[in-house]
C-alpha cells in the first residue's frame, strides 16, 4: 500500500489572527492510527510546546487539536506531524511534516520574482502576452490600477488561482518599430495591504520588419492570382466573378499605421479591407459589383496583379436580334429580322409580334418583370399606332429561330426569347419605329444591361 500522506491543513496561511484557530486541523489520504499520530503530532509556540485535546472525524483521516489555551497574538507557532505517524496497516510518513503560521500582521512587502518578456528584448510576435510572477498572492484590483503600458494598446488580464500571478494579453498587435514601457506602480498590494517597495519598469521593443506578400487567392473557390510578369496585359485563362473577394496574406504582420498604403486599386472602386487579429491575412472585398469584361489592377506592395471580370456567373444579358412576325396566327408564319435603318412595311395586324432575343449567362434566367419595366416601344410622327397586347416567354407557337451557338470566351450562352404580341395599326405613310430595353433588364443572378439597347428602323 502506498503510505499515508497529508492532503491539506488548518491554518494553511502563513499569516493568521489568533481569534482565528480554535482548533489545528490534518488531513490525511487514509485512515491513520490515532496513538501513535497523535504522538507524532506537536504545535509549538517558537520552542515551547502547547498542551490540548485530540479527537478523530471522518473515520479516523481527519484529525482535531484543540489546544487547552487560546493562541496568542503576536506569535509565532510551528505545526509538526514526524514519520512516526502511522495509518491503520502500519505505514508510515514518509517524510516529516512542517508548518509555520503567525498570529500577527503581515508587513513583508511583496516582490515581483519573474517578469517577460525580460527587459530590452525584441518581441516578434505581435500578440506576445506580458506575465508577472510575485512572492505572494496579490490584490486583483491593485493590479488593475497599478498596471501600465505605455504606448498604450487594449488587452485583458488573466490572473492564477491565488492570486500570485497574471498574464496581461493584448487585443491588438504591437506596433512596428516601436519601443514599449511596462510599468506595476508601488501601489499594488499584497492582501494585508504591503505594497511593492518601488515601481517596477522594464520596457521591450518591436523590430520592424520588411513586408512580404506571400499569396493571393479568390476567396470563392481558392484560385491564386500570379503576378502579372513584364510584357502580359492580363492571365487570359483565370475566370473572376463580379462579386469576387480576395484572400491576402503576408509573411509578417503589417503594421496598422501602413496598413492604408500598401494596397492601390485602379480604376477606382470602393472597396474595404477586413485584417486577422495577428495582422498578417486580410480578405479584400468591394461596395458594388465589379464591372463585366473590365480589366482591374491590384497593386500591392511591390507587386502587380491585373485579372478581367471574365466569369460566367456575371455575364450580362445581351439583346441579340430582334424579329418582327406580321401574323403569328398565319400558316407559315413570316419571321423578318429587323436591322438598322433598314426600310421595313408593318401591315395592319391584330396578331402581330415582335421576338427579342437575349443572350445570358448559362446558369441564369431573365427576370420577366424587368424586361416588362425597361421595353419600351415608339413610333416617330405617329407613322403606326401600337397597343402592347401581352408577353410571353419563349414562345412555341409559331417557335421563335434558332440562333447559332453563342459563346464568351469558352462559355456557351443560354438565350431567352421573349415575344411582345401587339395590334399594329398603320397610320402615315412614312416614320421610324424605336425598339429601347433600358439597362433595368436583368437576370436572376443580378447581371443587368451592360449599356441600353436601342434599335432603330424605317416605316415605309
Amino acid at each position: 500500500m502506498e503510505p499515508p500522506k497529508i492532503l491539506s491543513y488548518f491554518p494553511d496561511r502563513p499569516y493568521i489572527k489568533a481569534s482565528e484557530v480554535s482548533e489545528i486541523l490534518l488531513r490525511f489520504s487514509t485512515a491513520m492510527e490515532p496513538q501513535n499520530t497523535e504522538e507524532a503530532f506537536s504545535l509549538k509556540a517558537n520552542t515551547t510546546p502547547l498542551a490540548g485535546t485530540f479527537h478523530w472525524e471522518d473515520g479516523d483521516r481527519t484529525l482535531v487539536f484543540v489546544p487547552l489555551s487560546p493562541l496568542n497574538d503576536k506569535e509565532t507557532y510551528i505545526l509538526s506531524v514526524s514519520t512516526i505517524a502511522e495509518d491503520k496497516w502500519g505505514n508510515s510518513l514518509l517524510e516529516e511534516f512542517h508548518h509555520t503560521f503567525h498570529t500577527k500582521e503581515e508587513t513583508v512587502p511583496p516582490k515581483v520574482l519573474t517578469a517577460s518578456p525580460s527587459s530590452n528584448a525584441m518581441v516578434t510576435d505581435p500578440l506576445q502576452p506580458i506575465r508577472f510572477t510575485f512572492s505572494e498572492p496579490i490584490e486583483r484590483e491593485s493590479i488593475l490600477r497599478g498596471f501600465t503600458l505605455t504606448p498604450s494598446v487594449p488587452g485583458v488580464f488573466s490572473f492564477s488561482d491565488n492570486s500570485d500571478s497574471f498574464v496581461w494579453t493584448p487585443m491588438e498587435p504591437y506596433r512596428q518599430g516601436e519601443t514599449y514601457q511596462v510599468t506595476l506602480r508601488k501601489d499594488v498590494c499584497d492582501a494585508s495591504g504591503n505594497c511593492l517597495v518601488e515601481d517596477y519598469r522594464f520596457s521591450f521593443q518591436v523590430p520592424k520588419s520588411e513586408s512580404k506578400l506571400l499569396s493571393i487567392t479568390c476567396l470563392s473557390h481558392g484560385t491564386p492570382l500570379t503576378p502579372t510578369p513584364p510584357g502580359t496585359y492580363v492571365e487570359p485563362s483565370l475566370r473572376i466573378e463580379k462579386n469576387e473577394s480576395f484572400r491576402i496574406r503576408f509573411a509578417s504582420p503589417i503594421d496598422p499605421e501602413t496598413r492604408d498604403s500598401i494596397l492601390l486599386f485602379y480604376p477606382t472602386t470602393a472597396y474595404r479591407t477586413d485584417w486577422n487579429s495577428a495582422g498578417d491575412e486580410l480578405i479584400l472585398s468591394f461596395s458594388e459589383p465589379l464591372s463585366w469584361n473590365t480589366v482591374y489592377e491590384l497593386k500591392i506592395l511591390s507587386s502587380t496583379f491585373r485579372f478581367r471580370v471574365n466569369g460566367p456567373l456575371s455575364i450580362p444579358p445581351e439583346v441579340r436580334q430582334i424579329i418582327y412576325i406580321p401574323d403569328t396566327t398565319a400558316p407559315t408564319p413570316l419571321h423578318e429580322e429587323l436591322l438598322f435603318c433598314h426600310n421595313y412595311t408593318f401591315i395592319d395586324s391584330d396578331h402581330a409580334a415582335f421576338d427579342v432575343y437575349v443572350s445570358l449567362s448559362p446558369n441564369a434566367s431573365l427576370v420577366t418583370s424587368s424586361f416588362l419595366s425597361s421595353f419600351s416601344l415608339e413610333a416617330g410622327n405617329g407613322c403606326l399606332d401600337f397597343r402592347l397586347l401581352w408577353v410571353e416567354e419563349n414562345p412555341t407557337s409559331p417557335p421563335p429561330q434558332t440562333l447559332p451557338p453563342l459563346q464568351v470566351g469558352d462559355t456557351y450562352l443560354k438565350v431567352q426569347v421573349l415575344r411582345v404580341y401587339c395590334r399594329i395599326i398603320p397610320v402615315f405613310t412614312s416614320g421610324t419605329v424605336t425598339f429601347t430595353l433600358r439597362k433595368e433588364l436583368q437576370d436572376d443572378l443580378g447581371n443587368h444591361l451592360s449599356n441600353p439597347y436601342t434599335l432603330i428602323v424605317n416605316k415605309q
